[in-house]
């Protein structure tokens, strides 16, 4: 379903006391809205005033919003004023244009003091009036949260709604899973999810009616539910270390960038060399690791040769001996020399008559070539040999090529972590009590990521092996019901159910694939039109294990080395792919998009973003520095801004009460 939002009406909701209403035009052409106000003036809580009003939740918080001890969500100045056992209430309407008539969704949620003064809250309630048929029809309860979900599914709704900080920091940290759970997340496969978990629990259930059948089933049966338990546990596992190693990666990222940013140029010099040679390092440990693997496979193909060389030298001269015998004929078809004999003419025009010479010879030499199929059999092997032996002979030197190469790489690699370790000696032999104290967390952090990594590939390990076991009791299985011919029926239901899975499996497979295709592609156009640097980046890519990378001009990938604003291009270019692709359509609402971008980034973004958002509901809530202060940004955007769309935010003597009003009416 599309919808846009035509109106946002606030009542004592955070920072706005009273109601606050936002009216918004909605016109194709002229897509933008424009929410201005400085830091902490209330201009984030408009997305948030969004997002609690359809989710119950506040896109900028993380603690819960009915805990006492942190800001209430009714407005404090409205709390104040209230009087023992008196109440008051929080609101945000929301009216909605969709392309099945109008809809207003209100969030409410009340609070007040008792008789002795302590402030209370009640958890809020959501109210949706849609039209159904001819009337309008008003929802309560559960049944609402189905019907916001689908016009805008809330696991889609950090796509359209965004935290223009987090979208900075979104690649700052190369994190696939993050990448990996948003292209899952707008696949939006939760029924083949679905579907896959009730196939389960009907596998178990028909593997409960013959337990009792032989001793052999139960047996197995209950191998199956303890492999199944194993590998739950192990995905549980693996999902909880990585989750901590985003966030062991995220602070060494921090860690790197304060060492880069130091005031002191040798501390500064010394990351920055740091960071070339860790770069270096990876580059090198995956180029040591092909030449390993390449030569390995070489010595597998050659090297039963080699042990086989006498006998192989052996045969080879013994077809030699018959070639040169004329025991083994150039390799010519007998049906050949026999169509020349039946035709009774040449190749070369003549004819052949019964008795003459040429005919006697064609006849013999046919003879010839009928005598064995061993004849083609050792043409063909001697011709084989022959390649053998020339691999043999050119083993030597090629190993020996190979050999020096994984020689120099494992040279390099020595001499880059010894620059590495002096480094890091370098770093904490600075008498400076903060410098070795980030040197330490650095180690602590780097020495976490690695154990990680390695829990990591042993978990995936044990889950390969507890999926073989699992596999081998399913088979079991299945050989044990055949014994019982009372269990047809049953073995053919639990042989569809796999069947089913596993299509399935292929399924989720191939739509996360071409979707994760579809992401890379709008990604890398969206990039490469708004990013300033033309010329300077040739691709983006996101790879099957979903690692991004972004490669400059001379091939590098420079996806940890971006600027702010660059970070911040990358971010709005993925979640725009992601928001095309997804199949809603829906407004797009980016809290501080142009923070920490030069000039030309912004002029960029500004001309660009409106444009590849055709006709989406695009609305912008920025700070005086992004838009007031920048003619360039007002011009650029004032030819999809409509004066109606045009906001401010004004803030009381006190800072505690705001007020939004169009830009016309301040």
């Amino acid at each position: 379903m599309k919808f846009a939002i035509s109106s946002i009406e606030m009542t004592n909701y955070r920072q706005y006391k009273g109601t606050q209403k936002l009216r918004f035009t909605t016109d194709k052409s002229k897509n933008v809205t424009i929410i201005s106000g400085r830091n902490g003036s209330g201009k984030s809580n408009i997305l948030n005033a969004i997002t609690w009003c359809l989710y119950g939740k506040e896109i900028h918080k993380k603690y819960d919003l009915v805990d006492a001890d942190s800001m209430p969500i009714i407005n404090s100045s409205e709390l104040e004023s209230l009087q023992n056992d008196e109440r008051s209430f929080a609101e945000v309407k929301i009216h909605l244009e969709t392309d099945a008539g109008d809809w207003l969704v209100s969030r409410r949620t009340e609070g007040g003091k008792d008789d002795s003064g302590e402030l209370w809250f009640s958890e809020s309630k959501l109210t949706v009036i849609h039209p159904v048929g001819n009337q309008d029809k008003i929802d309560t309860g559960e049944g609402t949260k189905r019907l916001i979900n689908n016009i805008l599914p809330d696991a889609l709704e950090s796509f359209f709604f965004i935290d223009g900080e987090q979208l900075r920091e979104f690649f700052r940290v190369r994190s696939p899973e993050k990448v990996a759970d948003a292209v899952d997340t707008v696949s939006q496969l939760e029924l083949v999810y679905k579907a896959s978990e009730h196939l389960d629990l009907l596998e178990k259930d028909l593997q409960r009616s013959i337990i009792a059948a032989t001793p052999q089933l139960e047996k197995n049966h209950k191998q199956t539910e303890f492999v199944r338990s194993q590998i739950a546990q192990f995905k549980e596992r693996a999902s909880d270390i990585k989750r901590d190693r985003g966030s062991d990666t995220a602070a060494l990222t921090a860690v790197n960038e304060y060492l880069r940013g130091h005031n002191l140029e040798r501390v500064s010099t010394l990351q920055y060399k740091r960071e070339l040679l860790e770069k270096e390092k990876a580059e090198q440990t995956q180029a040591n690791s092909d030449s390993v693997l390449l030569r390995n496979q070489y010595l597998v193909k050659v090297a039963p040769f080699i042990f086989l060389k006498a006998p192989i030298e052996k045969t080879y001269a013994l077809i030699m001996e018959s070639v040169d015998k004329g025991e083994l004929p150039s390799k010519i078809k007998e049906i050949f020399v026999r169509e020349l004999i039946e035709e009774g003419r040449c190749i070369c025009g003549n004819e052949l008559s019964s008795d003459s010479d040429a005919t006697a010879t064609l006849v013999a030499f046919s003879k010839h070539l009928s005598l064995s199929e061993l004849s083609d059999v050792a043409i063909v092997g001697k011709t084989t040999i022959e390649e053998i032996l020339s691999e043999i002979q050119e083993f030597p030197q090629r190993i020996e090529s190979m050999s020096i190469k994984i020689d120099k790489q494992e040279s390099r690699l020595e001499e880059i972590r010894r620059d590495l370790d002096q480094i890091r000696d370098d770093l904490l032999g600075f008498d400076l009590e903060e410098i070795n104290r980030y040197e330490a967390r650095r180690e602590e952090l780097t020495t976490r990521i690695a154990e990680h990594n390695l829990l990591l590939a042993e978990l995936d390990k044990k889950m390969r092996e507890a999926q073989q076991i699992l596999d081998d009791c399913r088979k079991q299985e299945s050989i044990e019901l055949a014994k019982h011919p009372k269990y047809d029926t049953l073995k053919r239901k639990l042989a569809l159910l796999r069947e089913i899975q596993n299509v399935f499996a292929k399924t989720e497979s191939i739509i996360k694939g071409r979707i994760r295709q579809r992401v890379e592609q709008k990604t890398r156009d969206n990039f490469l039109t708004l990013i300033r640097k033309e010329g300077a980046f040739q691709n983006v890519t996101i790879s099957d294990d979903y690692t991004v990378k972004v490669q400059h001009a001379h091939g590098f990938n420079v996806i940890n080395d971006l600027s702010a604003g660059e970070y911040m291009i990358l971010g709005l270019a993925f979640m725009s792919a992601l928001t095309s692709i997804s199949g809603f359509q829906a407004p797009v609402i980016i809290d501080t998009p142009l923070a920490k971008i030069d000039d030309i980034h912004r002029d960029y973004i500004t001309t660009q973003l409106p444009h590849f958002l055709d006709g989406t509901q695009l609305i912008l809530l920025v700070t005086p520095t992004e838009y007031d202060n920048d003619k360039k940004v007002k011009d650029n955007l004032s030819h999809y801004l409509l004066p109606s769309n045009d906001y401010m935010i004004h803030e009381n003597e006190t800072f505690t009460i705001s007020e939004v009003t169009q830009r016309g009416n301040a």
